[in-house]
């Protein structure tokens, strides 16, 4: 709206100036002739009432002096639409508090109303500072009115006109954008609280938090922040991914460089080999990645680098709802992809556990990997003693994680998920682990031969999609990446074509 103003403003000088040369000589100027509204061109009638009431007490009533004092009062008044136009009501496009970025012009409320007070913004501003003062521009009104009209007969068309050009580059924009990123990422989940939502907020560099910029009345192509910064409200260069993001629920800090997010949800008792599987794979996914010309980026700490070095000795998983583990995959010709595993205690499947805690876990899950130590099916099985009772078996484990899925998600006993189910018998980098998992056809007749037949009639009375793995973590014969690939795989055609083809 600046040019707008200025050529408002231009008109009302060039008013300005032809009053002024209409009185000294006589030159007059239809274009620019404001006081045509009065039905006169002579200032000393446009200012004899004034100067009427004053004179009597000023003894300044002469024709010369009314006609010279009025030319001084129409030179105020003009200085004070001018000064308007710079005011701070003029230019305050700042959002509320729960949102704090400012508005276009065009958009912000009342705008039109603003608009037309821009020539009248002495008045707003002498307000605001101070209440008492406003009197002094009330008593110039008739002097500021004729180039105030002509000024608001100028603002009003051209305000319409940008407020149906940026209604337009909105309406164009705003679909577009939010069809990209529905294709491309489609929602966010916080990897600290599990919720899911639309979008996150935003914080920009100055500590605000603001809503996710799109293209709306707050910008076309970016916003602007109360504190006067800019933020990309497109992601047609990367910009906006590049911001930092806020849980709209529990206002934590997460990064989803608006990446599409899949979520593996890992489930296994105690000892299992859950944590040492994981990182060995996020450590196999990133080689192949960068075979495939695909950037891995790892936020998490639990599979950054320091975590893959030292697996053989990573600690027991803590008990607890945990943050979520994370890492993003991205190239030129790959739309960006955020993995986020869930990697659960198996403490927390002892069937005396509150699971209230851990409902988000499993409310949205691109994929569910149970892990089972055959060590433990064979020495369950051999035994006599009362461990086949123990809380920590994988069967129960198993029966526990089954009862808090079917309760979060609602599932009746007939009713089977379409997740991804991955039954994984860990630790086949031991010799003679692999040795006896290998001596049967296939690890559910492992499970079978080894009284644990069970476990494979629940998960294929529960899921339609069940596939069985033998994983090794260590060593030359690491295959913990063949799970996670296959659930990434099922949910993304991309990761398909471009990373596991």
């Amino acid at each position: 709206m600046g040019p707008l103003i200025g050529i408002a403003l231009f008109f009302a000088g060039s008013a300005f100036v032809f009053t002024l040369l209409n009185v000294f000589d006589e030159v007059y100027a239809i274009a620019w002739n404001p006081f045509g509204i009065f039905g006169t061109t002579d200032l000393s009638a446009l200012g004899g009432p004034y100067w009427s009431l004053i004179g009597a007490f000023t003894g300044l009533a002469g024709e010369d002096n009314v006609r010279n004092l009025t030319i001084v009062f129409f030179i105020a008044g003009f200085a004070l639409v001018a000064a308007g136009c710079a005011l701070k009501p003029t230019w305050n496009l700042k959002g509320s508090s729960d949102d704090p970025k400012e508005y276009l012009f065009t958009h912000r409320p009342k705008a039109f109303f603003w608009c037309l007070m821009i020539p009248w913004n002495i008045f707003t501003a002498a307000w605001n500072l101070k209440k008492v003062p406003v009197i002094l521009p009330v008593f110039f009104i008739p002097f500021m009115l004729p180039f105030a009209l002509m000024m608001d007969i100028i603002l009003a068309v051209g305000f319409l006109i940008a407020f149906a050009v940026n209604s337009v580059r909105i309406k164009m924009a705003a679909p577009k954008d939010k069809e990209r990123y529905e294709r491309d990422t489609q929602y966010a989940i916080c990897p600290k609280c599990k919720n899911n939502f639309y979008q996150p907020m935003v914080k920009c560099r100055c500590g605000l938090v603001v809503s996710y910029p799109v293209p709306n009345a707050h910008g076309i192509k970016y916003h602007t922040c109360n504190n006067g910064h800019k933020l990309p409200s497109t992601n047609e260069d990367g910009g906006r991914a590049a911001l930092k993001a806020v849980c709209p629920r529990c206002a934590g800090d997460i990064v989803t460089h608006e990446a599409k997010p899949l979520v593996i949800s890992l489930v296994g008792s105690v000892g299992s080999g859950k944590t040492t599987m994981m990182i060995a794979a996020v450590e196999s996914i990133s080689e192949l990645a960068k075979k495939n010309g695909i950037v891995t980026e790892v936020v998490s700490d639990g599979i950054s680098l320091k975590a893959q070095r030292s697996r053989s000795v990573a600690p027991p998983t803590t008990a607890g709802e945990l943050d979520s583990e994370y890492f993003f995959l991205r190239s030129r010709d790959l739309p960006e992809k955020e993995v986020i595993i869930n990697d659960i205690s198996g403490v927390e499947f002892h069937p005396d556990r509150d699971k209230i805690l851990f409902e988000e876990y499993y409310n949205y899950n691109d994929g569910i990997i149970l892990t089972i130590d055959p060590l433990e099916v064979m020495a369950l099985h051999r035994s006599q003693s009362p461990a086949k009772g123990s809380k920590n078996t994988p069967i129960a484990t198993l029966e526990s994680f089954y009862h808090m899925f079917t309760e979060i998600n609602g599932y009746g006993p007939s009713v089977k998920s379409t997740v991804p189910f991955a039954v994984v018998l860990t630790k086949m980098d031991d010799p003679k682990i692999s040795s006896a998992v290998n001596a049967e056809s296939t690890p559910a007749e492992f499970l079978k031969r080894y009284s644990h037949q069970m476990m494979s009639d629940i998960v294929e009375s529960a899921f339609k999609n069940v596939r069985y793995f033998k994983v090794a973590s260590f060593g030359d014969n690491n295959n913990a990446m063949e799970p996670f690939a296959w659930i990434l795989a099922e949910n993304d055609q991309d990761l398909k074509n471009k990373l596991f083809k």
